[in-house]
């Protein structure tokens, strides 16, 4: 088609394969209106006098998430993802959308949460000669679950307060300012604890079972484990040990001395095998041991790899942890 001439082109399949052709080709610029997906439930209010004042806007988003309420109820469901949209009088829009860990549908609540987005946007927010349409949608519902109420009508739900803490913080900071540590089928410290963005974090819908007070008391403690653990292992020097396997008699850590007073260990943590190869797995075994120096600070160390094995490589120290 570019090598044939345009004028029979153009008379036997008309002027539209010659535009689609200058566009492909990018002689002629091609304004692409993307179609965005149609909000399942949104309220609007249109106003005979523009709003240009937080306060005021903030006032609305109460009156519209109340409308709202109504609709979430009769679906069973709570929302997700809000999105406020103000129209301004010159026709600019100023979008505002924010995420719930939980499902949503109490007014109150979600005007306090907007109170916040706005609040961290206030300098981006141009309202010109005001907002005279605004417009509140649930770009994603999610079903409600109800709570039991007690005698008095209370609902005890403790993990409803900390969602709100972390839903207002969001909401000030951004999606990805609260994360949540989960557990993870790994043995060794470093991978045993992820983080994930809080609206992520799986969520406990059996209460805790109690304890059964007939029910012997467990004797075996899990292994103790520092305060503070580095997000890396850091490399000490030791000089020396009283016997190969054993602890340090001191080391070296950032570039000072530390004598050690007490220790506590080995505990002995294994390479995962299906991540290592066989010929490294008794390099990567780890004797963790738990030091006091002699002003009384606590520490978490380990000797990686064993003596007299098959590794070339000698045994390292580490650093992971400090208890206090």
């Amino acid at each position: 088609l570019m090598a044939a001439p345009r004028a029979p082109l153009a008379r036997r399949f008309g002027g539209s394969l010659l535009l689609r052709l200058d566009q492909a080709l990018g002689r002629l610029d091609e304004a692409v209106s993307p179609r965005l997906p149609v909000a399942p439930l949104s309220v609007e209010r249109h106003l005979a006098e523009p709003v240009t004042l937080t306060e005021e806007i903030e006032r609305l988003v109460g009156m519209l998430a109340t409308t709202l309420k109504a609709d979430l109820e009769r679906r069973g469901e709570g929302a997700r993802t809000l999105a406020l949209l103000l129209f301004r009088v010159d026709g600019a829009v100023s979008r505002i959308a924010l995420g719930t860990s939980r499902p949503m549908r109490d007014p109150r609540l979600i005007q306090k949460l907007f109170h916040e987005r706005l609040a961290a946007l206030e300098q981006h927010i141009d309202a010109g000669y005001g907002f005279d349409l605004v417009r509140l949608s649930v770009l994603a519902a999610a079903t409600f679950d109800m709570q039991q109420a007690d005698l008095i009508g209370e609902v005890n739900d403790d993990g409803a307060d900390i969602a709100l803490f972390a839903d207002r913080i969001r909401a000030r900071l951004g999606e990805g300012a609260v994360l949540q540590p989960v557990a993870v089928e790994s043995h060794l410290p470093e991978r045993a604890v992820a983080t994930i963005p809080f609206t992520e974090a799986p969520r406990r819908t059996t209460p805790p079972r109690k304890p059964d007070r007939l029910q012997a008391p467990m004797t075996i403690f899990p292994p103790e484990r520092p305060i503070r653990l580095f997000r890396a292992p850091e490399p000490i020097e030791v000089p020396a040990t009283e016997m190969p396997e054993g602890p340090p008699l001191n080391f070296r850590w950032r570039r000072a001395l530390y004598r050690v007073t007490r220790a506590e260990g080995p505990e002995r943590i294994a390479a995962e095998w299906w991540r290592e190869a066989p010929s490294d797995a008794a390099a990567s075994t780890r004797d963790y041991f738990r030091i006091e120096d002699a002003d009384g600070r606590r520490y978490w160390l380990y000797r990686q790899g064993l003596y007299g094995g098959a590794s070339q490589i000698p045994p390292r120290w580490f650093m992971h942890g400090i208890f206090a």
